[in-house]
């Protein structure tokens, strides 16, 4: 399910008064599971032919990280999960 489909769902779930968690499923970062990769890295897996599957996956991680990431800056705000509990900034 991808991160607009679980939105959908929330809302159509809420609309019909059918119970629902605090927020949509993927919306924190701490929250997301496999569909944030949208594949990526299990296609990457798939067309690897290296064995060492830490490697492969750190290599992945690295890049990613590199063509998305500019740095980390520290903000006063804060934002709680409300389905995690883990703080963000």
């Amino acid at each position: 399910m991808t991160l607009i489909e679980s939105i959908k769902s929330y809302f159509s779930k809420k609309i019909n008064n059918e119970p629902t968690g605090n927020t949509p499923e993927g919306i924190c970062p701490n929250c997301w599971g496999k569909q944030e990769w949208e594949g990526e890295f299990y296609e990457f897996m798939k067309g690897s032919k290296n064995d060492k599957r830490d490697e492969t996956y750190n290599n992945f991680i690295n890049k990613v990280v590199e063509s998305n990431i500019d740095g980390i800056t520290i903000q006063k705000d804060t934002y709680t999960c409300k389905t995690c509990q883990i703080k963000n900034a």
